[in-house]
């Protein structure tokens, strides 16, 4: 077995969105430092507007491959299908844990989509499913994580905003008014249930090399630039002119689910791009 630690010996730590990306990089170091992991993801989305232009996802399929590889190095991992937006398939998911490993220490909401348009363009089923797709399954998700953490004497909510929940962004009004909320929502909660030991935090990924910043990439791509001109371009819009990576922002994650006097916080993790 590969083991960076045990910190999180025999903690129960839930990562939806965990199929790839920066939230597979949460799970796979939360597994990697003694916790059971349960990996939640989808293959399947509502809508055409996301990041990926299709329903059709790989995201529960990476996820399998993902608990398969880890486990296959003696890491407790497991997977889970849950679309976070789905009310039915995210009790069907807490169910299951509450069955299987019978108690929760940690959720983290890494979940998330994106789509371009200018706000005079855009069509009303576009605002109401990026929204959807970002600030739904947060509810949901906290709302069942609720009586499994209160259950084992508290533990932590850790959910997934975004530097355009700190700041706006043009063509993506949709996208930031979700992530704006997913503070909001994260501060009230955390208010709601700072004396059950159970702390809600929200982390603030800047520009990192995901398939979300591939994605607006190629939508704001000026005439004539080549991709890796843009992503220069983009890389000087941080002041530390250095791209956020997937490890910085799960090293973070680890830190708000083991810090017991941080709650109802929203950390960027942008390089000061926000500052």
């Amino acid at each position: 077995m590969t083991s960076d630690g045990d910190e999180f010996t025999d903690r129960v730590v839930l990562v939806i969105g965990g199929g790839r990306g920066i939230g597979a990089t949460v799970a796979e170091g939360f597994a990697r430092r003694g916790a059971r992991v349960v990996i939640a993801d989808t293959d399947h989305l509502p809508s055409t507007f996301n990041h990926y232009r299709s329903t059709a996802v790989t995201g529960f399929a990476e996820a399998g491959a993902l608990a398969e590889r880890l486990a296959a190095e003696g890491l407790s991992v497991t997977a889970a299908a849950a679309d976070a937006t789905d009310e039915a398939a995210i009790a069907r998911l807490y169910d299951g844990i509450a069955a299987g490993p019978g108690r929760l220490d940690t959720v983290v909401n890494a979940f998330g989509v994106t789509h371009v348009s200018p706000v005079e363009q855009m069509e009303l089923a576009e605002f109401r499913h990026v929204v959807s797709g970002n600030l739904d399954g947060v509810f949901l998700s906290s709302r069942a994580a609720l009586p499994l953490l209160r259950a084992g004497g508290g533990g932590s909510i850790v959910n997934f905003s975004s530097v355009s929940g700190r700041a706006g962004f043009p063509k993506v009004a949709h996208y930031c008014a979700a992530k704006f909320g997913v503070i909001g929502f994260t501060a009230a909660l955390a208010l709601e249930v700072a004396k059950e030991n159970i702390r809600v935090n929200a982390v603030c990924p800047g520009i990192v090399r995901s398939n979300m910043w591939r994605y607006l990439l190629s939508e704001f791509v000026r005439p004539g630039e080549s991709e890796e001109e843009c992503w220069e371009r983009m890389r000087g819009m941080i002041p530390q002119r250095q791209f956020q990576t997937a490890e910085d922002i799960a090293g973070l994650v680890r830190y708000l689910a083991s810090a017991p006097r941080v709650t109802g916080q929203a950390i960027g993790v942008d390089g000061g791009m926000t500052a």
